[in-house]
């Protein structure tokens, strides 16, 4: 029996004379617990010194590395009996024989003498000031060992009332002794009730933990905790040293991705806080009101294959409240980072910290832990991506910035709303990077401009042009894009001759929506007009020198040609341009040359597919694409460079279809005519499910 040396006074900070064989502190950053570091592991109990805090749970930590370098202990915490013997406690170590004799371990104690919520959002529920009701249950106290001894009586109960500081999930644990045979207890707290028995620990004065439940707790309002006893199967209850409400994620497991990728939601998190909380309204679903710096989040994950990972937080931060110092530990690594703001709490952009290189499969943990407030408030993070190095090796810078986007909002008028050159990227995306988070979404609008013109009669007179304007400030609201795809110019020209006045309009327009975009961090990508084409109006057309158009002018695509040279011309101005337009003017020449009939759009103005395609090349050769698929006169050679191409292009297409009518609704606006689509918490749960298939084929 190994016997510690004794402190006359355990306040936080003080250490305890080391001993040859490890250490033992106390810890100093308010969460009631004390460490316990041995260079070997022990085969024998050990007595801690006394006067000791009171005892309310103690685990063995995960150990370190061995011989041979495959072993790897998995259990990150282990819970662990401890016992009193003449009033001093005593871990028994001899009872997990689970690592080699010389292998390097840890332990934590957790104490409290009265009910508190610890800085690690921890809450202790002590035997100390517990309310008794029933005649044979009571308190017995001693110097760190306090217990509400259960008799005999089955209407014996103890309770307390409280008021936590958060929100969230929480993992509920007894911490008792028993001699006799399993008793059924019951729980009640905040609304909630749990049932479990509690096994003999073999011993009165031998305590252990057990699990008793996971629960949500909705509010950060007072509750009472209630423990009773449902049944009695031996002549007495129990001994009742503590409760515990532990935090405890609310998602599942995280498990690798086979494209290689961990992604750590904010869902998984297991908050360590007593304000800081995962959010789970829509439009945040991430870790909010982390407020306190002592605040911190970790995350538990399996790693299957092993190797060198990028390590991306996706933080949002509000105006002003930028300049926290935070770090993050994963891989036995630290990476520091300042926290950056992004135009608001829940936009979120992702921050490359460093990388870190994992040598074998097994459990890791991943911590994110500010250092330092800057301001009221630190950040909020949507989740944390652990990103294999060899997946990025081969993407080219315009192509990096593209999927680093969270999402993608395309915009435009009925072709871009027709959307099958959209389906056509989001395929190549899907095929060509399976381990890309990017979300696309389609919200053209049929008729719409960026100028805000409308010609006399449009529409037969039913309604003029919408104006992207009009709806601009509720998608970037709602939809909250990181990066923006803009394809105007078709309708902007209102089918005239060219017009200064309309001209400045367009330029004008495309101006404001970049400056809209840009007050909240989204970034803006434009694609020029497709082509107006005239042959298949031919007898339906204007001639130039009119005052007013109630059909097309007849050179409407040498207008389409001066706007498209002006988007082109902003390249100069740092403005990122894909030019579609060019492009198809020389593939229609062309056809035309063999085929005079030949045509992409059968009205002259909404493309067939063949146009989709026209344009989604050149975005694809805007993200790097092969040679032989931005040569590729038909989507067909994009569709057979994946194993599985087909199946992705037809799910892309079910989830676009399946989303865009749903969320022109929820954003709003003024066209007539348009489907209202499904709402968006249903059309949502469809694209989960068909985004889980797609997964599941890449």
């Amino acid at each position: 029996m190994l016997v510690v040396p004794l402190l006359a006074q355990n306040s936080p900070g003080d250490i305890w004379p080391q001993p040859p064989w490890g250490r033992i502190t106390v810890a100093t950053n308010g969460t009631g617990t004390i460490s316990v570091k041995a260079n070997a592991y022990r085969q024998m109990p050990m007595v801690l010194p006394t006067p000791f805090p009171n005892i309310t749970a103690v685990c063995l930590l995960g150990g370190t590395e061995v011989n041979p370098p495959s072993f790897i202990i998995k259990h990150d915490r282990t819970p662990m009996n401890w016992e009193f013997i003449d009033g001093a406690p005593l871990l028994e170590f001899g009872l997990f024989d689970i690592g080699p004799a010389d292998m390097a371990h840890s332990l934590q104690i957790e104490t409290t003498e009265q009910t508190a919520q610890f800085a690690d959002g921890r809450i202790a529920f002590s035997a100390l000031d517990a309310k008794i009701e029933g005649e044979s249950a009571k308190l017995e106290s001693q110097p760190g060992n306090h217990r509400i001894r259960f008799a005999s009586s089955v209407g014996d109960a103890v309770s307390w009332d409280f008021k936590p500081t958060r929100w969230g999930m929480y993992d509920l644990e007894l911490a008792y002794s028993s001699g006799g045979i399993d008793t059924e207890l019951q729980f009640d707290l905040a609304g909630q009730t749990f049932s479990a028995k509690c096994p003999s620990t073999h011993g009165w004065q031998h305590y252990a933990t057990l699990s008793i439940g996971r629960f949500y707790l909705a509010k950060s309002e007072p509750f009472t905790l209630r423990v009773s006893c449902k049944k009695l199967t031996g002549p007495a209850v129990m001994n009742l040293k503590a409760v515990t409400l532990r935090p405890a994620p609310e998602g599942g497991t995280i498990t690798q991705e086979a494209s290689g990728v961990v992604t750590l939601a904010a869902s998984n998190a297991i908050t360590h806080s007593v304000l800081m909380r995962y959010e789970p309204a829509t439009n945040k679903n991430c870790l909010g009101y982390w407020a306190n710096v002592n605040d911190w989040a970790e995350w538990k994950f399996a790693l299957a294959r092993p190797g060198e990972f990028e390590v991306e937080v996706w933080q949002g931060c509000g105006k002003g409240q930028g300049g926290s110092d935070v770090e993050v530990e994963v891989g036995g690594r630290r990476f520091d980072f300042v926290v950056q703001e992004t135009g608001h709490f829940q936009i979120f952009l992702p921050r490359k910290i460093g990388r870190v290189t994992f040598d074998h499969a097994g459990i890791y943990s991943l911590a994110v832990k500010p250092q330092r407030k800057q301001a009221g408030a630190i950040m909020d993070i949507r989740q944390v991506r652990l990103v294999p190095v060899s997946a990025t090796r081969d993407v080219t810078p315009v192509a990096k910035a593209f999927l680093e986007a969270r999402r993608v909002v395309f915009l435009g008028d009925s072709i871009t709303y027709a959307g099958e050159w959209v389906e056509f990227v989001e395929s190549y995306v899907r095929m060509k990077f399976p381990n890309a988070r990017v979300e696309f979404l389609d919200l053209g609008l049929p008729s719409e401009t960026a100028s805000g013109l409308s010609e006399p009669g449009h529409a037969g007179g039913a309604f003029p042009r919408p104006d992207v304007h009009e709806r601009l400030g509720r998608v970037l609201e709602k939809a909250k894009p990181d990066l923006f795809v803009a394809c105007y110019g078709m309708n902007d020209g209102i089918y005239y001759p060219l017009g200064e006045e309309r001209f400045l309009k367009f330029q004008d327009g495309l101006r404001r929506l970049r400056e809209r975009a840009a007050a909240t961090g989204a970034k803006v990508i434009h694609v020029t007009p497709p082509t107006f084409d005239a042959v298949p109006l031919k007898g339906h057309t204007l001639p130039a020198g009119l005052v007013e158009y109630r059909s097309p002018y007849e050179g409407y695509n040498d207008v389409l040609d001066r706007y498209s040279e002006w988007l082109l011309a902003q390249r100069a101005e740092g403005w990122q341009i894909i030019d579609a337009h060019g492009p198809m003017n020389r593939f229609l020449v062309e056809r035309r040359r063999d085929d005079p009939k030949f045509l992409l759009a059968g009205d002259g103005v909404h493309a067939n597919t063949q146009e989709h395609w026209l344009i989604a090349r050149e975005f694809l050769r805007y993200l790097g694409a092969t040679e032989e698929i931005v040569s590729a006169d038909s989507p067909d050679t994009l569709v057979r460079s994946h194993p599985r191409g087909a199946e992705i292009f037809k799910l892309v297409q079910q989830r676009q279809r399946a989303l865009k009518d749903a969320w022109l609704t929820h954003i709003g606006h003024v066209r007539p005519g348009m489907s209202k689509g499904k709402p968006l918490t249903e059309a949502e749960r469809d694209s989960a499910e068909l985004t889980t298939r797609l997964r599941e084929l890449r």
